[in-house]
């Protein structure tokens, strides 16, 4: 503590109120700093290093000695080559920022104990087990481990199916499939849309296997990020799983904010990207009609293709259905909502026309 007060720059009690609050933060995780070391599960561990260091240096720079990220760039290198994959950058650095975690914990000599998946054995994972054991000698059976422990993340955050054989957790794997079919059921009682599609189904599944094995909470904006865009947007998604939170919130999954901030992301990204939002999310009839032409109006159009999540319905006419009547031609008696656009729409024609939208997309899902 001396040390740390000296390098902190802060008074003796300031700094023993902040190491009481890691402690509290920690004791969360069934961590404890004893003696000046962290001590619990490896892999509870590890996830809160991974986490705290990617969310303080990601897109700042690599924080770890240099032989370190020497050996991070090797790997990468080798594991990039085995697989023919292309890594985006954003996830280099991910990967980056995990292998030094991972090496350093190695090279500490504290290992991953469980087996989590079965792997082939190839040139890299030969090549990976000679570079560990020539940074830390330990046995065939901890390698084997840490290297299923390494897959595994590529697994999850690569999305590449050649890495992993099979989860030998089954309990934690059992686990996550409940959570799946629990939410595939739910669903479908909310929506009367069946989820059928076995990819929806098998992504739902990792987001569950990952979440329980790694618990990363501090991810970029996941952590700040506030729904009200997807509240105006995609409310009936939005209100589904909000309610699935509320159906789960006593078992021991998920419990802080955080956990639920990502997991929110995770899902609403898969169902709006995955699902057909016509059977989802109340329809919104926009009629489209300027006196440019055909023309003039398929590029309004295809302006508002990127808002399809709203599950927006064009139509060249308006109808009993019409919600909306865009134009440059003011009509007399319409039953629905005009906007009229003498000239080409400014940025603030197009902040006006989003903000009725949401006004119009609330009013449809009340009723």
């Amino acid at each position: 503590m001396k040390k740390q007060v000296s390098l902190l720059h802060s008074s003796q009690t300031s700094s023993y109120v902040k190491f009481r609050h890691l402690k509290s933060l920690l004791n969360e995780e069934n961590i404890l700093i004893k003696k000046s070391r962290i001590i619990g599960n490896e892999l509870s561990v590890r996830s809160i290093f991974f986490s705290t260091y990617y969310e303080l240096f990601n897109g700042i720079e690599n924080p770890f000695p240099k032989e370190i990220r020497q050996m991070t760039d090797r790997i990468i290198k080798q594991f990039s080559s085995q697989y023919i994959v292309t890594i985006p950058r954003t996830k280099e650095i991910k990967l980056a920022i995990f292998i030094s975690v991972w090496f350093i914990r190695i090279k500490n000599k504290h290992f991953i104990q469980e087996t989590y998946v079965d792997y082939v054995k190839n040139d890299f994972t030969k090549w990976l087990k000679k570079a560990i054991n020539s940074d830390s000698s330990i046995d065939d059976e901890q390698i084997e481990n840490e290297i299923g422990y390494f897959l595994m993340f590529c697994h999850f955050e690569i999305d590449n199916e050649q890495f992993v054989t099979k989860f030998m957790t089954f309990d934690l794997y059992q686990e996550a499939v409940k959570l799946t079919q629990k939410f595939i059921s739910m669903f479908f009682d909310t929506f009367s849309y069946e989820i059928r599609d076995d990819f929806i189904e098998k992504e739902l599944t990792n987001i569950h296997i990952k979440w329980l094995v790694y618990r990363f909470k501090n991810q970029s904006f996941i952590i700040k990020g506030k729904f009200n865009y997807f509240q105006e947007t995609n409310p009936a998604i939005d209100k589904f799983i909000q309610d699935f939170f509320r159906e789960i919130e006593k078992s021991t999954f998920f419990q802080s904010n955080s956990e639920k901030n990502k997991l929110y992301y995770d899902y609403l990204f898969l169902l709006v990207t995955q699902l057909p939002m016509e059977e989802i999310e109340t329809p919104l009839n926009i009629c489209i009609d300027f006196s440019h032409g055909n023309n003039y109006n398929s590029y309004i159009k295809m302006m508002l293709q990127s808002l399809q999540s709203m599950n927006l319905i064009f139509e060249a006419k308006i109808s009993n259905n019409t919600k909306l009547f865009l134009s440059d031609c003011a009509m007399d008696k319409l039953n629905c909502e005009q906007l009229i656009w003498k000239k080409p729409p400014t940025s603030n024609d197009w902040k006006e026309l989003g903000e009725l939208l949401v006004q119009l997309k609330e009013a449809a899902f009340e009723r």
